[in-house]
């Protein structure tokens, strides 16, 4: 079982949607109905939940003339929620643990650098599933809005397209096939 589901079993799955719409813009001040929608949660339960954050001092509460809005606090324990539900690696780590499955794949290799919320990876081996592979990033797309871009290719192909200086830059396997 892995970090994300422990916490999804552990914490109420409303609550993680909604501190997510606000780590995903932590300088963004939002409406309730705003969030609700953003977390797809029910208002009345959005409302409950965002008042028992305001108490708790993870979010701030901004008044403009009749208007309110919410924003994450820049506080110690805002930062602690922030580390606990960060997903951007453990994401990444869920593409690689799934794709390794396949016996083909020889490598993964991360091009580039690893976003806030997308990152680009080489797939290296022979008659790699793309469909299997298509249908895991669109599902990681879909649960956690962290885009992953792979390129599929055999091991020859990637070794002619380095030399060429096609993947130049920052490269890290992630996985290596012995």
């Amino acid at each position: 079982m892995d970090d994300n589901s422990v916490l999804e079993q552990l914490f109420d799955q409303k609550i993680l949607k909604l501190l997510q719409v606000f780590f995903s813009d932590e300088e963004k001040e939002f409406y309730l109905r705003e969030i609700a929608q953003k977390a797809g949660v029910a208002p009345a339960s959005t409302f409950r939940i965002i008042n028992k954050l305001v108490k708790l001092n993870v979010l701030e509460l901004v008044t403009v003339s009749k208007f309110k809005l919410y924003k994450i606090k820049k506080n110690k324990a805002a930062e602690e929620l922030k580390k606990l539900l960060s997903k951007d690696k453990r994401i990444l780590d869920l593409f690689v643990e799934k794709v390794r499955e396949l016996p083909e794949v020889r490598q993964i290799i991360l091009h580039g650098k690893e976003g806030k919320d997308k990152a680009n990876v080489l797939l290296i081996g022979e008659g790699i599933d793309s469909t299997f592979v298509k249908s895991l990033t669109y599902n990681i797309k879909e649960r956690y809005k962290f885009s992953i871009s792979s390129l599929t290719l055999a091991e020859d192909q990637y070794e002619q397209m380095s030399l060429m200086g096609l993947y130049s830059g920052e490269k890290k396997t992630l996985f290596l096939r012995r």
